[in-house]
């Protein structure tokens, strides 16, 4: 077997070995499924949430299936964003961080968005560059000058 072969066959137990690694951890293989089982879900809890809000009758056994496997989701990292789709998007020169239909960051002690980082205050423009002066006349030795 020649150097080659046995590189080759390095490298195929190699990606053998990390397929097998990424699959047990979750992170591996096609994440289309799992998404759209969350969004069929996400629906399914939609129109329980009509139907119970309009006024009609709405199985609650289904909204308990329902919810423990948006719960199971959840745990397993299956959902990755709680954002509204339908939201209208923010006024003009409003912050995106207090976009309509996000989840907020976990709030302070005291019920408020934890303060910045120290060091990150806004810093004040630098003042424009100008450019260096001229060298003196008298380094210009290709006029005659200077001499």
């Amino acid at each position: 077997m020649g150097f080659l072969d046995r590189a080759k066959a390095a490298a195929d137990e190699l990606a053998a070995k990390a397929d097998t690694a990424l699959g047990n951890s979750g992170l591996g293989g096609p994440k289309a499924p799992a998404s759209s089982d969350a969004d069929r879900y996400f629906r399914d809890l939609g129109v329980l949430a009509y139907l119970e809000a309009s006024g009609r009758p709405a199985d609650p056994g289904e909204h308990q299936r329902v919810m423990t496997a948006l719960r199971e989701m959840e745990s397993r990292g299956a959902i990755s964003s709680f954002a509204l789709h339908t939201a209208p998007p923010p006024p003009p020169g409003t912050a995106a961080a207090g976009s309509q239909g996000a989840v907020p960051a976990a709030p302070g002690a005291a019920g408020s968005p934890a303060p910045p980082p120290p060091g990150s205050a806004p810093q004040a423009p630098a003042a424009p560059r100008t450019p260096p002066p001229p060298p003196p006349s008298w380094m210009n030795k290709e006029s005659g000058e200077g001499s």
